[in-house]
């Protein structure tokens, strides 16, 4: 039998989320789901600064299952693709040269004797996708798609990387298994790719959420008591308890956590939101928003036209991330107001509220009433 053992996240995980649940709950309860028998006796470490879900745990625990050497102790890293890697870990302090050291290990429940340690190192399963844009843009390229997560904490924006690592896996997992999305798929005309019908069909739609008749969700999660309005679509995402997706919204390969508001024609695309946020205009792509964070009408700027690196502030200092685009990280409480742009990758703490520049607020006292009923259409053009 292999015994698990984990006491739980870093105090710092606290209050954190993934894929619209409270984090600590959500980790505790994928070792509870994991079971598995192997030949011999493990006990299975789990560090606390590690981010995982079923799949994730999944690839150590087969691998220890399917070892036959003859160490006493074994040690876990992760191999990724130079796409993974800058996407995701580029700048963890854990990865290096496509390999990211895991803060897992193993020890024999009975040693035999011989104290030796030995490293496993994990494939991470992925997805292909061409990354297909207009040469203004970026290049087109190929990027590989995470489908399992196993991710050491090292700054705030590792929460934002793996609710996306585990979103993907999520739906990956919950379309394969869809009877009504594999038969469903075998209708759809149009889409050349029947894999990529499949996870478009998928949908689980809580029996108490409301959709709109014209509204689109494709291969996508919408929870208890959501509000999915007029035209608006939802696709390869997970929206959870009580969200409003005012009329026109759109999310894309996002995840909107419970009681969030997403205004009217909002566009929120690769985000992560927790609960309780207000968006309204954006649109808002690539960017982390924390519990009660808001953003009125603001350019958050997710890209560097020079190709430049994009830095993002952590613990060990600023570092650049390897992704060609990176939003913002709002942090719990903040809020920025409208008519403000924000540069790729800034983070807005706690409980700041940022605005533009005051002296190009128009107020009220410098405004004055004229009567222009007498006046000509040119002299109104040099008033003006």
């Amino acid at each position: 039998m292999i015994h698990i053992e984990y006491e739980g996240p870093l105090p710092a995980f606290q209050g954190r989320r993934m894929l619209t649940q409270d984090l600590q709950e959500y980790l505790s309860g994928t070792v509870k789901q994991i079971k598995k028998r192997s030949w011999e006796d493990w006990n299975l470490m789990i560090g606390p600064d590690l981010l995982f879900d079923a799949r994730g745990l999944s690839l150590i625990v087969d691998a220890l299952k399917k070892y036959r050497g003859h160490a006493d102790q074994l040690e876990f890293k992760l191999e990724t693709t130079a796409s993974i890697g800058a996407q995701y870990y580029h700048h963890n302090f854990h990865y290096q040269d496509e390999i990211v050291d895991l803060p897992v290990s193993a020890t024999r429940s009975k040693s035999i004797g011989n104290g030796l340690s030995e490293s496993i190192t994990l494939t991470l399963p992925k997805m292909d996708y061409f990354f297909d844009a207009p040469a203004s843009l970026a290049k087109k390229e190929d990027v590989h798609i995470p489908l399992a997560l196993l991710l050491p904490h090292s700054c705030e924006h590792d929460f934002y990387f793996a609710n996306r690592i585990a979103l993907f896996s999520h739906l990956a997992t919950a379309a394969k298994k869809s009877f009504g999305a594999w038969w469903q798929a075998m209708n759809m005309a149009g889409i050349k790719s029947y894999k990529k019908a499949v996870s478009l069909a998928y949908k689980d739609v809580h029996k108490k959420a409301y959709v709109h008749p014209t509204a689109v969700v494709e291969g996508s999660v919408i929870g208890e008591g959501a509000h999915i309005g007029a035209h608006c679509v939802v696709r390869y995402s997970v929206i959870g308890k009580n969200v409003n997706l005012h009329d026109g919204a759109k999310v894309e390969y996002s995840v909107v956590d419970d009681q969030s508001w997403l205004m009217h024609d909002l566009v929120l695309y690769h985000s992560v939101t927790e609960t309780e946020v207000f968006l309204i205009h954006g649109p808002y792509q690539f960017s982390y928003f924390q519990h009660t964070s808001a953003a009125f009408a603001t350019i958050m700027m997710d890209y560097k036209p020079d190709e430049r690196p994009i830095r993002i502030a952590t613990p060990n200092g600023v570092v650049d991330v390897g992704s060609r685009f990176m939003g913002a990280l709002l942090e719990e409480k903040s809020k920025v107001l409208g008519g403000t742009m924000t540069a790729p990758g800034i983070t807005i703490f706690e409980g700041q509220h940022i605005g533009p520049d005051a002296s190009q607020i128009v107020k009220a006292k410098d405004l004055k009433r004229e009567s222009k009923s007498s006046e000509s259409l040119s002299d109104l053009e040099q008033t003006a």
